[in-house]
């Protein structure tokens, strides 16, 4: 399995202080935290510098759960994820014009966790809302070239679309494609994991963009 890089994705590139840490099952380094009293989820977040939804996410855990004082949450140490999912995009050329793509769900949910091209507060795409619609689509037709699993995001996928785009589909429970697999409009990827809402990008060569705007509603 290749090295997974959604870790990197949950820190959107910030710096963190040194703690202890483990490994987890997939051999990254992960950060324990272990609750204080009268911490939170907010004030941890802020600590570390991260969003208190994505910190929740992350260790999989709802936004309306309290924290108990000595339980341990999981923070990513390896925090390079811009350069890492960079390598991995397709490195064509994008066309000129403002695309539109299809909606990665069959009605989407309110957005949980916005994109933001800000420096002191960046988000790669968006987390939609869990909602009772599971399958996932393809935004547009395309080839299949990143397959994989991570703690905290489970299965993701990251499809190549031509005109210099790509897509990226997170926390999916089972998968339907394989890699190097061509997809199209209507095919299914696979179904979300209950509970979870989906995390969507978009990328334009290798820079990830708002995704809202470029999706027919």
């Amino acid at each position: 399995m290749r090295e997974p890089y959604f870790i990197r994705l949950i820190c959107f590139g910030m710096i963190l202080i040194s703690f202890p840490f483990q490994i987890d099952p997939a051999g990254t380094p992960i950060k324990v935290h272990t609750v204080q009293p009268k911490e939170t989820a907010f004030s941890i977040s802020q600590k570390y510098k991260l969003d208190w939804r994505m910190l929740l996410e992350w260790n999989g855990k709802k936004e309306n759960e309290g924290l108990k004082a000595g339980e341990k949450l999981k923070i990513p140490q390896n925090l390079s994820y811009s350069s890492r999912v960079e390598k991995q995009l397709p490195e064509n050329v994008p066309s000129s014009g403002t695309p539109k793509f299809h909606a990665p769900l069959k009605v989407l949910p309110p957005v949980s966790l916005p994109y933001s091209n800000l420096t002191y507060y960046p988000n790669k795409g968006v987390l939609f809302k869990a909602s009772r619609h599971k399958d996932v689509h393809p935004i547009r037709s395309g080839k299949v070239v990143v397959l994989d699993q991570m703690d905290g995001y489970r299965k993701y996928i990251i499809l190549e679309h031509k005109g210099g785009y790509s897509s990226v589909y997170a926390n999916l429970r089972s998968v339907s494609v394989k890699e190097g697999e061509t997809v199209k409009l209507g095919d299914s990827l696979g179904e979300l994991e209950e509970g979870k809402g989906l995390y969507f990008q978009i990328n334009q060569g290798t820079k990830a963009v708002d995704p809202i705007p470029l999706l027919n509603h």
